[in-house]
């Protein structure tokens, strides 16, 4: 599962209270929640309230990724959701490799995890 937390750049208010909704969501939500953090409506510099860096700041002290987005103009719209269904599907892909690992075969420190379902394909040769 993910959330976008979404404040108006323009907007001081509309900031403010992405920390009661991150509260929010940690009360009520599964703690493996993928979360995001979006400043829309960065087509608006000139009116602009809440600075890139201090969304960006915000981000790192919850540990959540941060774009600036207009969905008014598609800047960043796209990539937006494309990161986060990326991360969601990496973790499911992590929390299905850790319940399932694969048998006769033990991860080594440094060896990257192979992908659920396609552990047939890896014996095959093709010409």
């Amino acid at each position: 599962m993910g959330i976008m937390l979404v404040y108006d750049i323009t907007q001081e208010k509309s900031f403010e209270n992405i920390k009661n909704w991150i509260r929010n969501i940690e009360e009520n939500a599964s703690t493996d929640v993928e979360k995001m953090l979006l400043g829309n409506k960065c087509e608006l510099n000139e009116k602009r309230q809440v600075t890139k860096e201090r969304g960006e700041q915000l981000a790192v002290e919850y540990g959540i990724k941060f774009l600036e987005t207009s969905a008014k103009n598609s800047i960043n719209v796209e990539e937006a959701f494309f990161t986060l269904a990326r991360d969601i599907k990496i973790k499911m892909e992590k929390r299905m490799e850790a319940n399932n690992p694969p048998k006769g075969h033990q991860l080594k420190a440094n060896e990257p995890p192979r992908k659920p379902g396609l552990g047939w394909l890896s014996k095959c040769n093709f010409f």
